[in-house]
């Protein structure tokens, strides 16, 4: 299976006060989401001098990302998201299909992927970068929902935001830190912003800002290892 998508991503950095107003003036626009809460677990991959995540930090008009992602632990031959997602001038673009977690850990380049034209572009996308490896464990608890009028409407909010360097899997580690704290809403849409949804922005004063789990965590890391922190 495979999918595409094409949208505009906006996220917002709340406190628990904002989140609070956020869910209680949302109440009669939206709805669950088919999965309304789960763990989210993903795994990036980049090289050895952290290209990709170091270009995400500078907030480059083009960027772009290689994952994997699973809302459960897998197991060797389960099947997991494989992800390539970039971003230009705002606008998100996502390539996505499933391969078998162990041959994507193992070595992705030649994992045998369900859609075998996402598979050559995940494959170019390695080739251009050189030696990808799995870098960075990022998770979250999420709650997704949707627009009861406009479907395409998909707000998230993250919660327990924690990452990890070492021992990489698709699993939760006494390892895992917090990347910090807050909860992180992202509003999803295939256009232009319903007055509604920007009313109640502004009446809750939430403004969006660039925010990259794994950029943050990345930077924490190396506070940690600079020994800033």
């Amino acid at each position: 299976m495979a999918e595409s998508f094409k949208r505009y991503e906006k996220k917002y950095l709340l406190n628990e006060k904002q989140y609070s107003s956020m869910k209680e003036k949302l109440k009669g626009y939206i709805e669950d989401d088919v999965y309304k809460e789960y763990n989210l677990m993903s795994i990036y991959y980049d090289n050895d001098n952290y290209e990709l995540i170091r270009r995400s930090i500078e907030k480059p008009k083009y960027k772009e990302k290689l994952r994997i992602r699973a809302y459960n632990p897998p197991k060797d031959d389960d099947y997991v998201q494989v992800e390539l997602k970039k971003k230009y001038d705002g606008i998100v673009y996502k390539r996505r299909t499933k391969a078998k977690y162990k041959e994507v850990m193992d070595d992705i380049y030649n994992a045998q992927f369900k859609d075998e034209q996402i598979g050559k572009e995940i494959k170019y996308f390695l080739d251009y970068y050189g030696k990808l490896k799995p870098k960075i464990y990022i998770a979250c608890n999420r709650k997704s929902y949707i627009g009861k009028e406009d479907k395409i409407l998909r707000i998230t909010f993250d919660e327990k935001m924690e990452y990890r360097f070492k021992d990489l899997s698709l699993n939760k580690s006494e390892k895992d830190e917090s990347i910090r704290d807050g909860i992180i809403m992202e509003i999803k849409v295939n256009g232009n912003m319903p007055l509604w949804l920007t009313k109640i922005l502004d009446e809750v004063k939430a403004y969006s800002r660039g925010f990259s789990k794994v950029g943050n965590a990345y930077l924490k890391e190396m506070e940690k290892e600079n020994g800033i922190i």
